[in-house]
């Protein structure tokens, strides 16, 4: 009898640091995605995968996974409401997305301190400015401007670090790490 192939463990995973909505704001997006998809077509985004990405970091090697969820947790923020009432489309990536109204400054301040610690460290992350947005629908096409849906109001308690990987559906999510926020440094 042959022994069974082992197959290495990856050298790295796919990471990246987001808000995950409570299920009343997710329910209330992936509504929004249905609406906008009557209009667009394209491919919804599933309700247990919508998210909000903070900081994409892409391939990170697995020994240096530890490294990041201490590093997460000694971030203070305090929680927020954040308000997504803005629906757009853009044509370069065929993405519909839900947006803040306004940039929160709770998350404006979360983004930072998170690429600070992370610079400081030497992770590797996409640094292209920061535009929040939430996607509902990929390879969609739009015709109708603007898009409109029903605003969704998502108290933001806390931030995730998540795990990506790629199967015949699409993306699949695992939450590795799960930071509460809190009113005050203090408090924490």
């Amino acid at each position: 009898m042959s022994p069974l192939p082992t197959h290495p463990l990856p050298a790295t995973q796919r990471l990246f640091f987001a808000l995950w909505p409570t299920a009343l704001a997710a329910a209330g997006l992936a509504r929004a995605g249905k609406r906008l998809h009557e209009v667009c077509g394209g491919r919804r985004t599933r309700k247990e995968t919508i998210h909000l990405t903070l900081v994409f970091l892409g391939d990170v090697e697995v020994g240096r996974i530890d490294e990041l969820l201490e590093l997460a947790g000694d971030i203070a923020a305090p929680p927020f409401r954040l308000d997504l009432g803005q629906y757009g489309w853009w044509p370069h990536n065929r993405i519909v997305w839900a947006a803040p109204d306004g940039m929160p400054a709770e998350l404006a301040e979360l983004v930072d301190a998170l690429r600070e610690r992370l610079a400081g460290a030497g992770f590797r992350f996409d640094a292209k400015p920061f535009v929040p947005h939430v996607t509902l629908l990929r390879k969609a096409v739009c015709k109708a401007s603007p898009l409109a849906a029903a605003p969704v109001a998502w108290r933001v308690r806390d931030f995730v670090l998540v795990r990506s990987a790629s199967n015949a559906a699409g993306a699949a999510y695992e939450v590795i790490g799960r930071w509460p926020l809190a009113r005050s440094a203090a408090a924490r």
